[in-house]
């Protein structure tokens, strides 16, 4: 038997609608039975027309019944009750009671599956963004402990060299509380800044570093932050450090310190 040829015949369409005969009947709900492919074209032929019903329902007028029910009793002279009168046009199909709620029931497991999906799709869309997040933070905490690791090994090398000594730069007038230490190996001509203790720099502000030789002070660099340990600028020989408040890009050793000195320390 060919399924398809008997699909498109139209006679399953014929079922739903109630117009076969009852040998056609018997013979439809046969082969539903027997072929699956059937049985699926007949329950979406159903849902089609259920929907179509739904769609274009009307509601009758209300004196539509009464209407009715007078020309019935005009026409059989009879004063019978509706229950006696009214009788159904036709015998409703067994297959459409058979396999309605089949087809009702597999379109409730459909929305409960994609439901299902969208919940689990949506759960697993956020974890998968925790779980990004969390390896973003770990890289950055990864490198600020390299980071930090390098720093460390890098100032245990100063303080371990013989040659390293280490200044102590005090707080000034303008605030006390202020300190600093430098690290400076003359025979490597190396200037290390760390262990940093001053107000914050105000909007426009940097603080800048300098070495004074000869008497008089050289720049030893910018101070961009007060964290970690910084490199300054080389130098041979110096009698003493000290830290003043710039413009924001600092001064130069023509110049000299523009700003307040917040903090001195002699080699």
């Amino acid at each position: 038997m060919n399924i398809q040829e008997y699909i498109e015949s139209g006679i399953l369409e014929s079922y739903v609608l109630g117009a076969t005969t009852q040998a056609e009947s018997i013979e439809v709900e046969r082969l539903a039975e027997e072929y699956p492919a059937i049985q699926l074209e007949l329950m979406a032929l159903q849902g089609t027309l259920e929907n179509y019903a739904l769609q274009y329902a009307q509601e009758p007028p209300a004196t539509l019944k009464n209407s009715v029910m007078e020309a019935i009793s005009k026409e059989n002279g009879s004063t019978d009750t509706q229950e006696n009168i009214i009788k159904p046009l036709y015998k409703q199909k067994s297959f459409t009671n058979k396999y309605s709620w089949r087809f009702a029931a597999s379109w409730v497991l459909l929305a409960l599956s994609i439901g299902a999906n969208i919940w689990f799709f949506n759960n697993w869309q956020k974890s998968e963004e925790k779980v990004l997040a969390l390896e973003s933070q770990n890289q950055i905490l990864a490198q600020e402990g390299q980071t930090l690791k390098a720093s460390y090994q890098e100032e245990v090398a100063i303080l371990q060299n013989p040659s390293t000594k280490i200044i102590t730069l005090a707080g000034q007038a303008v605030a006390p509380q202020a300190k600093a230490l430098v690290y400076f190996n003359p025979s490597k001509q190396e200037v290390y800044l760390s262990n940093l203790s001053l107000p914050d720099a105000p909007v426009g502000k940097q603080y800048q570093l300098w070495a004074i030789i000869d008497g008089k002070p050289v720049d030893a660099g910018l101070i961009d932050n007060h964290t970690n340990i910084l490199k300054m600028k080389s130098f041979a020989n110096a009698a003493a450090f000290a830290i003043s408040l710039e413009n924001t890009g600092g001064s130069t050793t023509e110049a000299g310190p523009k700003g307040a000195v917040y903090v001195v320390g002699n080699v």
